[in-house]
């Protein structure tokens, strides 16, 4: 066979592999197997830099089997950042084929990611955390399934720098600190014709301020980088013609500024809850719109009113909902918080990025993505943390494993499908209003629904046994319970949910409380 004639049939052979393999993970570990076969007089017609783009990294371990070492760059050090890096790290304390060489990338100088609070009132204020909060989730359920936390008869609700306490012992538990690069922006992410992600980041070096560009290229590239970075406020009619003071959630820091004043809060899910709660404890009067109500209740003074639609030219803020053909008009606000939400956003991803990937603002939703995890035509750059309305730390958790379980040489669990049915599904994803068929903007919004997410994700990992069947199903128990007791306050009422203590009974599926505000003790 002549040169030119082996270099056609082995490329068209390569190409053939790509198209019918059953796991895009396993191209190139396979296409590296395959160019080992190949005879010498075929390789030689090969060009090199094919045959270089194709291979891996690879020595031997000490059974005289091969090891690949494969890169992951992961984007941000927050509570998604910190299981995905525990994950990879895991994988090469177990597995004798695989290694990961991980270099997790983030922007701050220290973990935690939103968690991380920092007294900005003298400076602009550009993360959600603000000063006295606590978590509207208690800490035995929100703990990794790797670290317990809490059943100690201490607070279950515990506030930011627990939970920032928490990450860094996890942190140091699992020596995540060592493949951190600290003070590190991602500015471009890009897919390469070989399928590797190159990554491109800048650093401050050194204390005259200079900045340094990096740029390397990656096998996996897991995106950790958050949702709460980009506000959402909407569009509203005359809202620029308000004269007083306007400010997202990401803004707010403490209620003194709003002594004496009557404030009104847009959007009453749980960060609007806990704001216009503590906003009242020294404003005049409250409002909280909620696009659920139908008309005005007042509980003190706090009313809760319906959507809010517009502002009129005499500052009056106009309330009204489809389902009644009431209107309510406010014409005493002094500031608006909106708590509204974030919209998705990753600044590092854009038309150089050669992966086609959606994230309009106002849509919350990010598409096109396989499982809200894998880009589906890209499944080597995933996503990690994107589903809301979640447990955060152990959903980021099982996602990770997941992913990881598709890098290696062996599939243990259940490998991905083809290009076109990870499409299609992802396709019918993106327009499915999100699992209650609601709206576009709920695509992404699991809430009752995650259990089963989660049990679905440790089964394509190979995880799913008794053992993580107990630790979801009494996840589920803890958050039924919680969300019943959050649920059942009043706008503006006492914060007595946050009195319950939790002990984890995963054993039985079930929890025992230990202390309630009304002093009653129960095992469920």
């Amino acid at each position: 066979m002549s040169n030119s004639r082996a270099f056609v049939s082995s490329t068209i052979l390569l190409v053939l592999l790509y198209a019918t393999c059953s796991s895009a993970f396993q191209s190139k570990a396979t296409i590296f197997r395959l160019s080992r076969t190949i005879s010498k007089a075929t390789a030689a017609a090969v060009p090199s830099r094919i045959i270089a783009s194709m291979s891996m990294s690879t020595n031997s371990n000490g059974n005289g089997e091969s090891i690949q070492t494969k890169k992951v760059g992961i984007i941000g050090g927050g509570a998604a950042g910190l299981a995905t890096a525990r994950a990879f790290l895991r994988e090469n304390e177990l597995n004798q084929k695989t290694q990961y060489d991980v270099t997790v990338l983030e922007s701050r100088d220290s973990i935690g990611g939103i968690w991380k609070y920092e007294d900005q009132t003298k400076t602009e204020k550009n993360r959600p955390m603000y000063r006295n909060l606590r978590t509207n989730l208690p800490k035995e359920l929100m703990a990794y399934r790797e670290l317990p936390w809490g059943s100690d008869g201490e607070a279950s609700y515990v506030t930011h720098k627990d939970v920032l306490e928490y990450l860094e012992a996890y942190a140091n538990k699992f020596n995540l600190l060592k493949c951190i690069s600290f003070g590190s922006s991602v500015k471009q992410l890009t897919v390469l014709d070989d399928d590797q992600i190159s990554l491109e980041w800048t650093t401050n070096a050194g204390e005259n301020g200079n900045v340094e560009t990096h740029k390397e290229t990656f096998d996996n590239v897991c995106v950790c980088n958050g949702h709460y970075a980009r506000p959402a406020i909407p569009r509203l009619e005359g809202l620029d013609t308000f004269h007083g003071d306007i400010i997202h959630a990401i803004e707010y820091d403490n209620a003194q500024p709003y002594a004496g004043k009557t404030v009104l809060c847009v959007g009453a899910k749980p960060s609007g809850l806990d704001i216009s709660r503590e906003i009242g404890l020294v404003a005049k009067h409250v409002y909280l719109s909620d696009s659920a109500c139908d008309k005005r209740q007042t509980f003190g003074n706090v009313s809760l009113m319906p959507r809010m639609q517009s502002v009129d030219e005499n500052g009056g803020v106009h309330f009204s909902s489809p389902r009644s053909a009431e209107e309510h008009v406010a014409d005493d606000v002094d500031a608006i918080v909106f708590c509204s939400g974030y919209d998705y956003d990753f600044p590092f991803i854009n038309e150089k990025s050669n992966l086609e990937l959606q994230f309009t603002p106002g849509e919350r939703r990010v598409q096109p993505l396989y499982e809200q995890t894998w880009h589906a035509r890209c499944p080597s750059v995933s996503f990690i943390g994107i589903p809301h309305s979640i447990v955060p730390f152990p959903l980021c958790e099982i996602q990770a494993a997941a992913v990881v379980s598709q890098t290696r040489q062996q599939i243990n669990g259940i490998p991905l499908p083809c290009l076109s049915d990870r499409l299609a599904a992802a396709s019918e994803d993106a327009a499915s209003g999100g699992p209650n068929g609601a709206r576009v903007q709920e695509t992404h919004n699991l809430a009752s629904h995650q259990w089963d997410f989660c049990r679905k994700l440790a089964k394509i990992s190979g995880d799913y046994d008794d053992e993580m069947e107990k630790f979801i199903a009494t996840n589920k128990a803890i958050y039924d319970r919680s969300g019943k007791e959050r649920k059942s306050m009043i706008p503006g009422g006492d914060d007595v949910y946050r009195e319950t203590r939790f002990r984890r009974d995963d054993e039985n599926q079930s929890y025992e409380i230990l202390y309630s505000k009304t002093g009653t003790k129960s095992t469920v």
